[in-house]
């Protein structure tokens, strides 16, 4: 593999390194020191302490008044002078790149991130699913055209969709109700985005467009998630014992605090697996109880396993007698 010869020295020198991050760092901070600038950040925590945008004049004129573009020019201007200065520095603020989406974290005070979006054009097309996350965002086009759609979901019937048209100065808004979709791009869409999560956001859901039917749910608690992959554990090595366990935390009773939807159901599904009468007892106990959030989904499934297992229909009108 060559190695250019100005990199294998750079990477030998540990003083030019901290010198050239120090200057990156430097044009970062000088930008965060301007006024219009330190307004917008004060607000960001603002926003954090309170959740009320509202509250939030400069932000309100970022997102909604046109301010978004002079503020940006004069954070690519800021920092591409240093990054000129600087070439091998790297890059001062959380990033990534995936499958025709990139995103720059800017700033991020707490559960409130302000943060640069770009969406390629090969990237943008018609869904089959639409994920609602718990996150208050709001987001303002700064460059591209195209459409959007915008949807709003709805307890088992498919999401409502609403065509919005994009240009710069376009706002679109989400949250856990409301998603949006990039449909189609004539060149790459830059937005800005403001977002803030709450303390304790609800799970992630992915809906299926046509049917409103939840095709995956995801947990932001890291101790759904510790559940989920132990729950995967249990199903993997075939831990019949562990099926009651399963069960009864797939119900709620699992000692353990309040459990998240996700982490229910992936419990749920490999305490079926691991035994089905334990498992079956406890898809009904949920399918049965309307004010749990799985209910709906409960009750098709064992619809589903009774139509195609009739034993199980049996063991369910003996668990009937029998109750």
């Amino acid at each position: 593999m060559h190695v250019d010869a100005a990199l294998r020295e750079f990477a030998g020198d540990s003083r030019a390194q901290a010198a050239a991050q120090d200057r990156v760092l430097a044009a970062r901070a000088e930008w965060q020191a301007r006024p219009q600038v330190a307004r917008v950040l004060a607000d960001c925590r603002t926003l954090r302490n309170t959740g009320d945008f509202a509250r939030c004049g400069a932000l309100e004129a970022l997102i909604h008044g046109g301010a978004a573009q002079e503020f940006v020019a004069q954070f690519i201007a800021a920092m591409l002078a240093a990054w000129r200065d600087q070439p091998l520095a790297q890059l001062p603020f959380r990033h990534s790149y995936a499958a025709g989406q990139g995103i720059v974290h800017i700033h991020r005070d707490g559960p409130v991130t302000l943060a640069l979006v770009l969406v390629e054009p090969d990237a943008a097309r018609a869904p089959r699913t639409i994920a609602f996350s718990d996150c208050d965002r709001r987001e303002v086009v700064l460059a591209g055209q195209g459409a959007a759609v915008r949807y709003t979901r709805r307890d088992g019937a498919p999401p409502v969709a609403k065509e919005v048209r994009l240009a710069p100065g376009t706002v679109l808004t989400a949250d856990a109700d409301n998603s949006r979709a990039i449909a189609v791009l004539d060149a790459p869409l830059v937005l800005l985005r403001v977002a803030r999560e709450p303390a304790h956001p609800r799970p992630t859901r992915e809906v299926e467009l046509a049917t409103g039917r939840i095709v995956h749910r995801a947990s932001p608690s890291p101790a759904d998630g510790r559940a989920e992959l132990a729950a995967a554990l249990l199903g993997a090595i075939g831990r019949t014992d562990a099926a009651p366990s399963l069960a009864r935390y797939a119900c709620g009773k699992g000692g353990c605090g309040k459990a998240g939807e996700g982490a229910r159901w992936q419990a749920l599904r490999h305490a079926l697996a691991l035994d089905t009468a334990s498992g079956f007892e406890a898809l009904c106990a949920i399918a049965e109880c309307d004010s749990d959030p799985l209910a709906c989904e409960a009750a098709t499934l064992r619809h589903k396993l009774c139509t195609t297992y009739p034993q199980l229909a049996k063991l369910r009108e003996s668990q009937c007698l029998a109750s």
